[in-house]
């Protein structure tokens, strides 16, 4: 099995999920998203969140869980703006870490700062095709899938990322044994895959 190296998987899932991001107008915010309460702007608040969440921890070694959240920067624009700026800063300190076998502390537990990366990685791809699905069903664009070899990683490490998996995901989506790498890694992850193949 091919590992996932924090800043390659990062840098992998960011540019993905950046390229799902620019296609949203204004006038999406309201659609349905697959994530079951969350429309299409909650979702890229979400995102943005976590990404500061993850750039965080990596450039400081450390997240407190109870503090509150992350506010976008008033004069940055849109949320697509916002989760680019925050995608630049992650990317920065995803460069910077000090390597997988690094040691961060979130909400006070240490864990490896390359599994933080890893499950940082795998959370962007999957809301990154969580945007295109939303963008899908309106009919507004097609559905872009994550990159087969981006998901093929990833899917050789969700066991170990998604195992409490309760309130986090969905039970996963059985996918014909032919389907791309992409369609099982969301469909892994809770989702219905919508891309061809």
């Amino acid at each position: 099995m091919r590992s996932l190296s924090g800043a390659t998987g990062l840098a992998g899932a960011i540019s993905y999920a950046l390229r799902a991001c620019a296609l949203v107008g204004p006038g999406d915010m309201a659609l349905p998203t697959p994530c079951a309460e969350w429309d299409l702007g909650m979702l890229l608040g979400h995102l943005s969140d976590s990404m500061a969440d993850l750039e965080m921890v990596l450039r400081t070694g450390g997240l407190d869980l109870d503090r509150p959240g992350n506010p976008p920067d008033p004069g940055a624009g849109g949320p697509v703006e916002v989760i680019r700026e925050r995608a630049a800063e992650l990317l920065c300190a995803s460069y910077c870490y000090g390597g997988p076998e690094s040691f961060v502390a979130v909400g006070g537990l240490p864990m490896p700062a390359g599994l933080v990366a890893c499950t940082g990685a795998v959370e962007i791809a999957v809301h990154g095709w969580d945007v295109s699905a939303a963008r899908g069903r309106a009919g507004r664009a097609v559905v872009q899938p994550i990159p087969a070899a981006l998901a093929r990683r990833m899917l050789g490490l969700c066991p170990l990322l998604v195992a409490g998996r309760e309130g986090l995901f969905a039970v996963p989506v059985e996918v014909p044994a032919q389907a791309s790498p992409g369609d099982r890694l969301v469909g892994y992850l809770g989702r219905v895959p919508l891309s061809p193949g």
